[in-house]
């Protein structure tokens, strides 16, 4: 696991000692607590030492490659994106500084490193048609940002392809595109719209206004959308008003529902829009 290079030597011994690493989801590191792990959704205490302080803070330290100033945007959202794509999640007591106009952070508590998994083959894929716009919908751990990679490695052989990469989760090194890695969705929709020509453009994990608002906006420039959303079914994503929208206003040709049983990722459901 590329995850043993940034923690210590004790903290590996006890992962490497869990019969089923491999298929671990998530990493949970918390002050003055045993390792913890989630694996097909349920949480699993390890037999390992309490993890101090000083720990904790070497591995953050780690993590941001000896320089926490730089990874300060992200630190203040509460994640971190480490080189392999896994996100770190930050908690602990932050305070505002109003000079920056950032949330930083006082103390860590603890680390939530989210395993990424490379998913290359759905059950069912082949309802999907990968050249229309599309709305990714499924629970954490259910393969919206696998998904999106795959299609976009597919299209992209074709057409212009633009990646908005906030959290620098899904570009990838064959997949032939432009990319805007680092800036926030909504900006990054404007960016790559006026400069950048594209045909489509990739999104992970919408769902805010100001996002929804340019995704709107760009639409009337003839760009086409493939996006993902948390959400378990056609209901709870209609309830959640800034997905509505897009949805009501024909943004999307067609909305996939995927899921996860038995460590196997099948697309359960495509829905014309």
């Amino acid at each position: 696991m590329d995850v043993y290079n940034y923690l210590p030597e004790n903290i590996v011994n006890c992962l490497k000692d869990y019969r089923d690493i491999d298929n671990v989801t998530e990493i949970r590191l918390r002050k003055n607590n045993n390792v913890q792990v989630t694996l097909k959704g349920k949480n699993q205490i390890l037999n390992s030492k309490n993890i101090s302080q000083n720990e904790l803070d070497n591995i953050l330290f780690t993590i941001c490659q000896g320089s926490i100033n730089v990874f300060e945007d992200e630190i203040s959202q509460g994640y971190i994106t480490m080189d392999n794509g896994y996100r770190v999640g930050i908690g602990g007591e932050f305070y505002y500084n109003p000079t920056s106009k950032k949330y930083l952070l006082k103390e860590l508590n603890s680390l939530n490193i989210r395993i990424a998994k490379n998913i290359t083959d759905f059950e069912n894929q082949n309802k999907i048609n990968m050249e229309k716009s599309s709305l990714i919908v499924g629970a954490p751990h259910s393969g919206k940002t696998s998904l999106i990679k795959l299609i976009t490695r597919e299209i992209s052989k074709k057409y212009r392809i633009a990646i908005c990469d906030e959290r620098n989760e899904i570009c990838a090194n064959d997949i032939n595109c432009d990319v805007i890695k680092g800036v926030k969705k909504s900006t990054a929709i404007s960016m790559a719209t006026r400069t950048l020509n594209p045909q489509f453009i990739i999104c992970d994990e919408i769902g805010l206004e100001n996002e929804s608002l340019e995704i709107l906006s760009a639409t009337n420039t003839g760009v086409k959308f493939i996006c993902s959303a948390h959400g378990e079914s056609i209901y709870k994503v209609l309830k959640r008003p800034n997905i509505k929208i897009l949805i009501d206003n024909e943004i999307f040709e067609q909305i996939v529902f995927l899921s996860q049983k038995n460590d196997k990722f099948y697309v359960e459901e495509v829905i014309d829009v």
